[in-house]
């Protein structure tokens, strides 16, 4: 059996790759605006619209959308 120490230690490791997992990504798409590469804002969200979307950005020129999920 693992102690509680153990077990947190364990769950925050976890978490902590969840939340790297969970930031902004490039995702070769050429922004609109500048032709630079688009990123996707929060790589594990998607919109529940119809078609799913994602939501994009240009850490450029500060563009800002969606893509189809």
């Amino acid at each position: 059996m693992k102690s509680l120490a153990e077990f947190n230690k364990n769950r925050y490791e976890a978490y902590d790759d969840l939340q790297k997992s969970n930031m902004p990504k490039a995702n070769g798409i050429a922004c609109p605006s500048c032709g630079e590469e688009l990123w996707d804002t929060n790589p594990k969200i998607t919109l529940t619209s119809y078609p799913p979307k994602k939501n994009v950005h240009c850490p450029k020129c500060g563009y800002s959308g969606y893509r189809l999920a």
